[in-house]
């Protein structure tokens, strides 16, 4: 896969700190049932968003924000849990992303 294919780091948030929520909270549903939580964003030095985000009762977990082929927004957990892998990660364009053996991020095959 090219690095063309691949989601690339979202730099500009306007407009998409909800959208970000939404795959979040969709994402932590799917895995964890229903949760409350609590969002903090951040930009990193090289520009990329991420979200550091309070599950009540749960602990902390943190995304970084990407921007699929698609044109949709993956909020990828970082680091990956292992158990997490196997299922992927619902970008909101509907493709499902997660981490292969090379450490890189792959689209899951349907």
């Amino acid at each position: 896969m090219s690095a063309s294919q691949r989601p690339v780091p979202l730099t500009d948030l306007r407009r998409r700190a909800p959208i970000a929520r939404q795959c979040i909270h969709a994402t932590l549903t799917r895995l964890l049932g229903e949760v409350e939580l609590r969002y903090e964003f951040y930009r990193e030095w090289n520009g990329c968003w991420r979200v550091r985000v309070d599950v009540a009762d749960r602990g902390q977990l943190d995304f970084t924000l990407l921007d699929t082929p698609g044109g949709g927004l993956l909020a990828l957990p970082r680091p990956l849990p292992e158990r997490w892998r196997a299922i992927g990660v619902l970008a909101s364009d509907g493709s499902v992303w997660t981490v292969n053996e090379a450490g890189e991020l792959a689209p899951m095959s349907g």
